[in-house]
């Protein structure tokens, strides 16, 4: 029998989008058999690509909630992570003054040129980014936590997409030629610089912005390379409709837009299985985005949600990932 490729798409959520990946992962590891470092292609935005770089680093799918809360990991994850801290913190500001009002000019004038020019070529959330002024927390930290963790970039597929502040493109590290030229750290940090909040992340002389600014899950990447099915796990969406309130109207848009990307994926031959957070997870969730003592929280509720999904969902997806589980 040929072996079922599978692809893993991870996206954009902040600190509690990583905890949201971890509950996911460990799901389909614990109750599948799946282990998610087995997957063809692992796409990783922004949040995503701290769980994708993790996965690819060789981290046990089965320890991530463990390491969201605190808890002790695997003789194999305690190595894999000696002198790592066990949660990326959010950055410390950069040193420096706001005198003349620099901070607050906008962080690429290019960028609104070139969609001028251009309109078609780029995203409104690529204009935003440009429009708004740059960030002064520093990525430093984000990188500095993976840097130990590669020597070079993984033989198996790790794509990391990040938005070029010059002109408001997406770049796919670890796909694009350019992508093989920059470390894994570069590309986390870079994919998880959001705008106004961080600074751009230099990279070859090109300043790069939070892939989520593309697309929150960039999954249309996997449309059309030939998958049997990939598993999206979506921190900014919701499984249902949201009530009217603070989150109501960024992850109906998140939800719309994964929408869109899931029907390419689907139309190319690719079975997809698609976890959001139930309403469970998004009270938990909610302002905790950039709260690390909101991790193990999420990550729990994410566990226990994605189990539930699990045990009651059916479909081509889910068959895949089942035939390509470890016994």
């Amino acid at each position: 029998m040929t072996s079922r490729r599978i692809g893993l798409v991870l996206g954009s959520g902040g600190l509690a989008g990583t905890a949201f990946h971890a509950g996911v992962v460990a799901a389909l590891a614990d109750d599948l058999g799946w282990d998610a470092r087995t997957a063809d292609v692992i796409v990783g935005t922004s949040a995503g690509a701290t769980t994708a770089a993790l996965l690819r680093a060789g981290f046990p799918p089965t320890d991530f909630v463990a390491r969201m809360t605190g808890q002790r990991l695997s003789a194999e994850g305690e190595t894999l992570l000696a002198g790592m801290p066990p949660a990326l913190s959010v950055g410390r500001p950069e040193p420096g003054d706001d005198r003349g009002g620099r901070r607050r000019r906008p962080a690429s004038p290019g960028m609104l040129v070139h969609a001028v020019r251009r309109p078609w070529s780029v995203r409104p959330g690529s204009v935003a980014s440009g429009l708004l002024p740059s960030g002064r927390m520093s990525t430093a930290e984000v990188a500095s936590g993976f840097a130990g963790l590669f020597t070079d970039w993984p033989s198996e597929h790790l794509w990391i997409p990040a938005v070029r502040l010059s002109d408001g493109a997406r770049v796919v590290f670890g796909r694009d030629a350019q992508g093989q030229r920059v470390s894994v750290s570069e590309a986390v940090a870079a994919s998880c610089a959001i705008p106004a909040y961080y600074q751009p992340v230099m990279i070859d002389a090109e300043r790069y912005v939070d892939g989520g600014v593309h697309s929150l899950c960039n999954a249309d990447l996997v449309g059309d390379i030939g998958l049997d099915a990939i598993v999206v796990s979506a921190p900014m969406s919701t499984s249902d409709r949201v009530a009217l309130s603070l989150d109501h109207g960024w992850r109906t848009a998140a939800r719309a837009q994964l929408a869109v990307e899931v029907r390419r994926v689907v139309r190319a031959g690719t079975a997809v299985l698609v976890v959001h957070p139930t309403q469970a997870e998004r009270t938990v969730m909610r302002g905790a985005s950039l709260d690390a003592r909101r991790r193990p929280a999420v990550a729990r509720a994410a566990y226990a949600s994605t189990r539930q999904l699990l045990g009651r969902t059916t479909g081509e997806a889910l068959d895949v990932v089942r035939s390509a589980a470890q016994p």
